[in-house]
């Protein structure tokens, strides 16, 4: 990616405005490249996203601001952006997150509408502008997870409501650190922006990002690879990461069923760890990145199976993620249900 001494300043209120989405590129284009017609005709007719529109476009954010962040630190590593050492563990803090967010979704069956990304031309070398256009990511980010929590609650989803309130919170917590970084009062209001009524509603202001439609955008930048993630994940304990919280979907099927291993929910399946806690993983092997914790003694529904290419059974948990059979004790029925 180019780097040059013009610096191309763009400002919160033009990017939420729409000022740079580009003259050329019109409505038509985006849904026709994309393919996502159908989020953009519920957010006009006022109709819901559903799920699956949901997840995807969540998960295209979080590869986003991974993507966004990796490329900060390295930038800050380099000398390019000047950062302290603290504020790059700031973002390093946040890329696990937003990897941890990420994986979780890919669990619950996201694809993401694009996995590569664009940036105007300067980002990751001038202070001020990093923290303005992240600030303006951020700022949206939470507002779409708001919207995600409004949706799932309609849909009687309790547990993805919360879910996206979790997440939410976390992106409100990036948002404070980058107005820090730009020197700017970093809890500067009473509530959080609820700016959409749909997570669609996103994609107008974040699709410069996306398909580098706005005037002095440049890229494509890649996401973080395998190794990239695995590097500053390592990093988690030195930082003060605490990965080890759950999210509520994958908790809630465990409080409902009072702590034991049996359950009345609807004939759920559930297992339960053993004496010490259990990570629940991103995709059915030891080597992909935790997104939660089940903690020891206690339960969670599942709902599929898959054999692992380590010889094991792994069990789908219901609120995303995947446990391991020797880690877990399985209620009758759990080797009836399907293989996913």
């Amino acid at each position: 990616m180019t780097q040059t001494s013009a610096k191309f300043m763009l400002s919160r209120r033009d990017v939420l405005k729409g000022a740079a989405l580009g003259a050329g590129a019109g409505l038509l284009g985006w849904k026709t490249l994309f393919g996502i017609s159908r989020a953009f005709a519920q957010e006009m007719s006022g109709e819901n996203d559903d799920l699956q529109t949901i997840v995807n476009l969540a998960a295209t954010a979080e590869l986003f601001a991974s993507t966004h962040y990796l490329a900060a630190i390295n930038a800050a590593e380099n000398g390019d952006l000047d950062l302290d050492q603290t504020q790059v563990d700031y973002l390093k803090t946040a890329f696990i997150s937003e990897r941890d967010h990420y994986d979780l979704l890919l669990s619950l069956g996201a694809q993401p509408v694009v996995t590569e990304f664009y940036v105007p031309d300067g980002l990751f070398s001038d202070k001020a502008m990093f923290a303005q256009i992240t600030e303006v990511a951020e700022t949206t980010f939470v507002s779409a997870y708001l919207a995600a929590a409004r949706i799932f609650t309609e849909m009687g989803e309790t547990a993805f409501a919360v879910t996206a309130a979790q997440i939410s919170g976390v992106e409100a917590e990036h948002r404070a650190l980058v107005r820090q970084i730009g020197m700017q009062l970093p809890n500067d209001r009473s509530y959080q922006a609820f700016q959409f009524a749909n997570v669609s509603g996103a994609v107008p202001v974040l699709r410069p990002f996306l398909d580098g439609s706005g005037d002095g955008f440049v890229g494509p930048v890649a996401p973080p690879t395998d190794d990239e993630v695995a590097a500053i994940r390592a990093q988690s304990s030195a930082l003060g990461y605490d990965g080890s919280i759950q999210p509520y979907a994958a908790m809630a099927p465990a409080m409902a069923s009072s702590g034991g291993s049996e359950s009345d929910m609807s004939g759920a399946v559930m297992v339960t760890a053993f004496g010490q806690n259990v990570n629940i993983r991103s995709m059915p092997s030891t080597t992909s990145s935790p997104v939660g914790v089940l903690a020891a003694n206690t339960a969670t529904a599942i709902d599929g199976q898959r054999m692992g290419d380590d010889g094991y059974t792994w069990w789908r948990v219901t609120g995303g993620g995947w446990v391991r059979e020797d880690t877990v004790d399985e209620q009758a029925g759990a080797a009836d249900l399907p293989m996913v």
